[in-house]
């Protein structure tokens, strides 16, 4: 049974400890993942079916009249307003889904019972604040992105066009952005699991990764990796199934989607599980800072 810690660990601890909790947490989130999954999936299909031969079944080095044929009818399945309220609608579900999974996922940590629907009833009600949350992330970065063109334009304008200092602008500018997501990118886990407001939420997320920015980045990475090693693998066990059967038919397709699927739905809750353990750990750290500061604010009277 998991059991949460009491105290803040190492960067392998709480990687472990994000681990042990996937595990604990997979037989209640692992049809929500599968859900989330069939969500994404089915678009998919459908536009394999009413575009035939997007999949080509080997590679071409010209364009042919079927691919030229293909881009058209895609460029105007886009053009329909009803493929981009169902994109829309998929985006909304997949995060609904994804709510209710680091809620499963918090109510195994703390120990508490919570039914299916119930997760997802808590998702439902958190869902308007994590669509505003996502609002104001996509204007920060729009407004970031004009921002950075703007100061890249201005610093190649005074060195002249130099490319040298360009280059230097335009990395120094990723590099912030960098550090900027990184403090707030903790922000939905705080809004579901401390019932946050948006903007409030991303004020904790900021607080709680105040000089554990490089901690935070270097369970991530490892996180990456994992997790990158296994869709590699499951994409080309799928790939080359789906290649036997034909990949330019709607079996191999639909197999080829199956086996992600399946395997999608296990690690669907990996990395919330590692995200809900880190920003425990973050917390159990800040509080640890806060009490350290009291007692020499005490010692110091």
């Amino acid at each position: 049974m998991y059991t949460r810690p009491t105290e803040p660990r190492s960067i392998g601890g709480v990687l472990d400890d994000g681990l042990r909790l996937w595990r604990e947490s997979l037989p209640r989130t692992w049809p929500l993942a599968l859900l989330a999954q069939l969500v994404v999936a089915l678009p998919l299909v459908v536009l394999a079916y009413k575009v035939p031969g997007i999949v080509p079944a080997a590679p071409t080095r010209s364009f042919s009249a079927a691919s030229a044929a293909n881009a058209q009818a895609m460029l105007a399945l886009f053009k329909s307003p009803t493929t981009w309220l169902a994109y829309l609608l998929m985006l909304i579900l997949s995060a609904l889904c994804y709510t209710a999974i680091v809620l499963r996922i918090a109510s195994v940590a703390t120990g508490a019972i919570s039914s299916l629907g119930g997760s997802l009833a808590s998702g439902l009600r958190l869902l308007p604040r994590l669509l505003l949350q996502f609002l104001l992330f996509f204007v920060a970065m729009f407004i970031g992105a004009m921002a950075s063109a703007l100061l890249a334009g201005i610093g190649g304008a005074i060195t002249g066009g130099g490319r040298a200092v360009t280059a230097v602008i335009i990395i120094m500018l990723f590099l912030a952005f960098a550090f900027i997501f990184g403090r707030v990118f903790f922000a939905s886990i705080v809004l579901m699991l401390d019932d946050a407001g948006p903007a409030e939420s991303i004020a904790i997320s900021w607080r709680l990764t105040r000089g554990y920015w490089w901690r935070c980045g270097g369970i991530l990475l490892v996180l990456f990796i994992i997790g990158l090693v296994f869709t590699l693998v499951v994409g080309f066990v799928s790939t080359a199934i789906g290649a036997a059967l034909g990949p330019a038919s709607l079996l191999g397709i639909g197999v080829s989607q199956i086996l992600s699927l399946l395997a999608n739905a296990v690690l669907g809750s990996l990395f919330p599980a590692v995200l809900v353990a880190i920003l425990y750990d973050l917390k159990l750290r800040k509080q640890g800072g806060d009490l350290l500061g009291r007692v020499h604010a005490l010692a110091q009277q």
